[in-house]
């Protein structure tokens, strides 16, 4: 086996390095941004990368920068080769908290339309949005308006030795048909939209070597009155109840729970289901700005709680 750093892929993403590089520097410029000044921040514009570094028999690779500009074109060119993609075991994609009408979407429509494959990488993570994010991050197909669209399965089905997975927000049904055998960590955050996660999770059959799920509630949980919200859009008990009385949920060790809307009883009772799981559920809210509580545009009591260790 060549070692990766002496292999065509490498010398690639070294060249795509450097072009990304010379393209921040080149923005600088144009701007009279002067870089050595002492108080200049790493801001989104200058602050894209390219990192690369050998782990495990191949290499591991983030792309840091802005979607609509030609750094990340230039990326989704790179990895649409297939000497690049031969030797990628971990890849990464993450960014400034920047984009259009309060979203960041990715678009990976070139790179999945093209003939290539990962038969190496084990780990593929899309960063979700945090707590204090202006944008929620999302994975949408080109030519769509917020739609995943199936681009998650077909981002997996290109990579059949997956190991670990995270993603910004949730897939659709057919991410249930592409076979994942080593698939044993999964990490989904909804987003808008839970597309029947749990649902479709529970009546699944190709992830038989998941053990470790961490799922986040949809944002509309948090962003819109329950009066308000369309139906269905909230992951029900009883969906939950099916994953852990499926096949599926059987196989589960650990299971975290980001969000929920569960009560102290329903949260019980699927413990009781399995009374063995590692079960965990985690509180993290996107946050909301104190100016708009008094308007009542969102619900915002969860942001202002009492001391939770008062008995």
């Amino acid at each position: 086996m060549a070692h990766p750093l002496s292999t065509p892929g490498y010398r690639k993403l070294l060249a795509l390095q450097r072009r990304i590089h010379e393209f921040t520097l080149d923005a600088c410029a144009d701007e009279d941004v002067d870089i050595t000044a002492p108080e200049l921040p790493l801001w989104g514009r200058a602050y894209q990368y390219l990192s690369v570094a050998p782990l495990l028999g191949g290499l591991q690779v983030t792309y840091f920068g802005e979607l609509w500009e030609e750094p990340f074109a230039w990326t989704l060119a790179c990895l649409a080769d297939q000497e690049v993609a031969d030797a990628i075991v971990a890849l990464s994609f993450s960014g400034p908290d920047e984009g259009a009408n309060g979203t960041r979407e990715w678009e990976f429509t070139p790179l999945l339309d093209s003939a290539v494959r990962f038969p190496l990488l084990k780990s593929l993570a899309i960063r979700p949005s945090g707590q204090a994010d202006h944008n929620t991050v999302l994975i949408q197909r080109a030519g769509t308006i917020m739609e995943e669209a199936g681009e998650i399965a077909r981002f997996a089905a290109k990579a059949p030795g997956l190991v670990q997975l995270t993603v910004p927000n949730a897939p659709d049904a057919s991410f249930f048909a592409v076979p994942l055998p080593y698939l044993s960590t999964l990490q989904v955050e909804s987003g808008f939209d839970t597309q029947d996660f749990i649902d479709n999770l529970a009546s699944s059959g190709n992830l038989t070597a998941l053990r470790s799920l961490d799922f986040t509630e949809s944002t509309e949980l948090h962003s819109t009155w329950a009066d308000a919200r369309e139906e269905g859009c909230i992951t029900p008990f009883a969906a939950y109840e099916r994953l852990l009385r499926s096949a599926a949920g059987a196989r589960l060790r650990a299971l975290t729970l980001r969000n929920t809307c569960l009560s102290l009883e329903q949260l019980q009772a699927l413990q009781a289901l399995r009374p063995k799981l590692q079960f965990m559920v985690v509180q993290s809210p996107r946050g909301g700005y104190v100016s708009h509580f008094r308007q009542d545009v969102f619900p915002w009591r969860h942001l202002v709680q009492a001391d939770p260790g008062v008995r």
